[in-house]
């Protein structure tokens, strides 16, 4: 799927935030630039093992509800195979945004190759 094709889809969708989303933890990112090196590797890493325990607390895939209503309003809009693929890609640039920590220049570069 081409970078025009991933774009005329995704544009079908509005934008919306997550219910967990906090406009401290965005306000918090932008700051991580005034931080050292140490406080962010640490910070990250208690992010990181609360995330773990959430999930293993909870014993499913939190994105899973994410990941099926997003498919089920792409095969409404632009049919079964289409959506299939949509799906793929986009969940393919949000694991590697959101686990592989790409910047946003490097996720444009990402998608453009």
């Amino acid at each position: 799927m081409d970078e025009q094709e991933f774009r005329r889809l995704l544009d079908l969708f509005p934008v919306v935030r997550s219910r967990d989303y906090h406009a401290e933890l965005a306000t918090l990112r932008q700051a991580d630039s005034c931080l050292t090196s140490n406080e962010i590797k640490d910070w990250q890493d208690a992010w990181h093992d609360g995330e773990r325990k959430e999930t293993e607390n909870q014993g499913t895939d939190l994105h899973d509800k994410f990941w099926q209503k997003l498919k089920l309003t792409a095969e409404k809009k632009v049919g079964a195979a289409e959506a299939e693929n949509f799906c793929k890609a986009f969940q393919h640039v949000h694991n590697k945004l959101v686990y592989e920590g790409l910047s946003f220049e490097a996720a444009e570069k990402f998608l453009n190759s």
